[in-house]
């Protein structure tokens, strides 16, 4: 086998991350695209020891899975890669993907791994949506979304199935607005020009839309003409702000935001408690599949009326404030200090006063807590982690044990890490005891867990070693 063969295969699966699989003289090839079931031509890209990957070229007798995709981006967009897959098999897969990641990497034999619980909406869940400014051919910017496999090529959009019909509305608005005032739009690589995305807040619960603007200069001709076209296109839309980002980061968050029309935040409503918004504000994208998820980790934690919680990453503090109706005490630690006063605000917008915040990186706050619980400070009886993509660091999941919490709950959005931070939890006396996925984007690759841990029984002076951390770590 060498690069650029073409090669006949037979697509026998989905890996994680979204991957078609297929096998030829026996070595794994991992194809791009693929439904499995598919017969199919692909050009092989790279080769790697006992592995190669592949370009799909054509579909030679599609799966009986297949259907046809209704989004007319579909192939060209990087989102919604498995919309040509049958909704029941994208979470039939799924479940498997999760059953063998926490086998393989978790070291479990037969973890207990309940049934997914499938999106209740396939189209229009999403209340976030960000989109990207790209230098055209000619003096127009493009705005719309990325292409597959790049960072750095946008294509004008037509439609998009996920968000509300306002949010396409106001990218309709902002692109014609953008054309006419011959806004500049921001070259990711060349890190020239000032327009670099659009974001758009819509919740479906209160029906409030933000909107923001993010650009790396705020010299933008008609900046307030169009926070004021926007405002006016519904009176739905109660935020439009300025973000500035002066850094090279591809990323559409604000270093330094200024409000141009209404206020600066909207209200979510989730489990019958509000949440203040702003665009960069980190909120579940699926508002009613995170309401499933917020309750299925509470009946994990199952908190006792007399114990205190701990929150690991808490963020503006949703999930926190869930805990506390059903705990003594519930203290939320977050990294980000915006995000600790927003859930403070949070807190106080609900009336919820067994809940407190800590600005901090979690290591720091659980060493701090350890010293602390010398002088009385009271045990966390229940400890919650949801954490990033990349997981928990190994001296989080050692300084958690130290505290002997009877159970933690894993919030998880990758399985993969999840597995691995079992591995290290069960080295120090955690047990896996179930995990529940759940489908929070259809027809995206992307898996949220909620993990739970309990305890096993040790001799009184048995010793907790945690697993070996990297140099230089606290």
């Amino acid at each position: 086998m060498n690069v650029n063969d073409l090669l006949t295969l037979e697509v026998a699966d989905l890996a994680l991350g979204g991957a078609a699989v297929a096998r030829h003289d026996g070595r794994v090839v991992f194809v791009d695209r693929g439904v499995p079931g598919d017969r199919i031509t692909a050009r092989v890209t790279r080769l790697r020891r006992g592995l190669a990957e592949a370009r799909l070229e054509s579909i030679e007798r599609p799966s009986p899975l297949r259907v046809p995709a209704p989004c007319p981006h579909f192939g060209r967009c990087g989102g919604c890669r498995a919309q040509d897959l049958r909704y029941d098999e994208q979470c039939r897969l799924k479940q498997r993907q999760v059953e063998e990641t926490l086998a393989r990497l978790g070291g479990i034999a037969s973890p207990r791994v309940r049934p997914i619980v499938p999106a209740p909406e396939l189209w229009g869940y999403r209340n976030k949506m960000e989109f990207s400014f790209r230098p055209g051919s000619g003096d127009e910017p493009v705005l719309g979304l990325h292409e597959r496999g790049g960072y750095d090529r946008i294509f004008p959009l037509e439609t998009c199935l996920l968000p509300s019909a306002l949010t396409l509305a106001i990218v309709r608005a902002t692109r014609e607005f953008a054309a006419a005032q011959r806004w500049i739009a921001y070259h990711p690589s060349r890190h020239h020009g000032i327009v670099r995305f659009l974001v758009v807040r819509h919740l479906p619960a209160t029906g409030e839309c933000a909107v923001q603007l993010v650009a790396a200069a705020p010299e933008i001709p008609g900046l307030a003409d169009w926070a004021r076209a926007v405002q006016a296109l519904d009176p739905a839309v109660r935020s439009v702000t300025l973000g500035l980002n002066r850094s090279r980061a591809n990323v559409a968050l604000a270093e330094e935001e200024r409000v141009l029309r209404g206020g600066a935040t909207i209200v979510e409503r989730l489990l019958g408690l509000e949440f203040e918004a702003s665009a960069n504000a980190f909120l579940q994208t699926n508002s009613r599949q995170a309401e499933a998820l917020y309750a299925a980790a509470l009946e994990a934690a199952a908190p006792r009326g007399d114990e205190t919680v701990l929150d690991l990453y808490c963020g503006t503090g949703t999930l926190t404030l869930v805990l506390a109706r059903a705990a003594r005490a519930v203290v939320g630690v977050e990294s980000v200090e915006a995000a600790v006063d927003a859930a403070r605000r949070n807190a106080a917008r609900n009336g919820v006063s067994n809940a407190r915040f800590v600005a901090g990186e979690a290591r720091r706050v659980l060493r701090e807590w350890a010293r602390g619980e010398r002088n009385g400070r009271p045990r966390p009886a229940v400890v919650v982690v949801d954490p990033p993509r990349a997981g928990l660091h190994p001296r989080v999941v050692a300084r958690i044990a130290e505290l002997e919490p009877r159970r933690v709950v894993y919030v998880s959005c990758n399985p993969g890490t999840l597995a691995r931070d079992v591995k290290d939890f069960a080295a120090l006396g955690y047990r896996l005891e179930e995990t529940t996925p759940f489908d929070l984007f259809p027809h995206t690759p992307h898996i949220e867990c909620v993990a739970r841990l309990e305890r096993e029984p040790r001799a009184p002076d048995a010793a907790i070693a945690g697993p070996p951390a990297p140099p230089g770590a606290a």
